[in-house]
């Protein structure tokens, strides 16, 4: 699981994180946490939603507050022992693994550490799981726009894209409850789960 974070304005969401972690523990897979080792971009207060004044606080720390298990820095991660990988939402994804997403004018670029992850498996053709705005990263490196959040009816509804060999669920860009959210990446986690038995 790639993190980026710990908060859902400047972090990974940590619900979205834990359902993913609870779905693959649940599903007998082994949950290894990923994130790089650097500042995050800002820090956010979460109470209102606005940048607050703050000293600088480094991605891979935060990371941990959300699992009991240890959180691996990329890219020094052995990426080729894992099978599959999941990126939960959270504004993380786009400020603190990619350059220029929340700064006008900037160019938007996926930062060299993030990018090396999300390719390997794109590029090894290995299950990638997407929650909510996880999809910021994955879609920027496979050239792809943004789409707008959409309201959901089916919570277990996914968004397959076979030949890319991804599995996507909107989390909370399309629900409001956490148990709605909990039933799409179930689903999400159940199909992963599904091929990588079949690679």
């Amino acid at each position: 699981m790639l993190l980026s974070g710990c908060g859902r304005f400047d972090g990974t969401d940590v619900q979205e994180a834990v359902l993913c972690g609870l779905a693959l523990d649940r599903s007998g897979a082994r949950v290894v946490a990923l994130s790089p080792r650097r500042p995050q971009l800002h820090v956010v207060d979460h109470t209102v939603g606005d940048e607050m004044e703050a000293e600088p606080r480094d991605i891979h720390l935060e990371s941990a507050r959300i699992f009991h298990d240890k959180i691996h820095p990329i890219p020094e991660f052995p990426l080729e022992t894992l099978q599959a990988i999941v990126v939960p939402g959270g504004f993380g994804g786009a400020k603190n693994l990619m350059s220029g997403f929340a700064r006008l004018g900037e160019r938007r670029e996926a930062h060299a550490d993030a990018a090396e992850v999300v390719r390997h498996f794109l590029d090894a053709h290995k299950p990638v799981g997407v929650v909510g705005m996880g999809d910021i990263l994955v879609r920027h490196l496979m050239g792809e726009t943004l789409e707008d959040p959409r309201p959901e009816r089916d919570p277990a509804a996914l968004e397959v894209n076979r030949e890319k060999r991804i599995i996507a669920t909107p989390g909370f860009k399309s629900f409001r409850r956490v148990s709605e959210v909990a039933v799409g990446i179930d689903a999400m986690v159940q199909e992963l789960i599904r091929w990588v038995g079949m690679s």
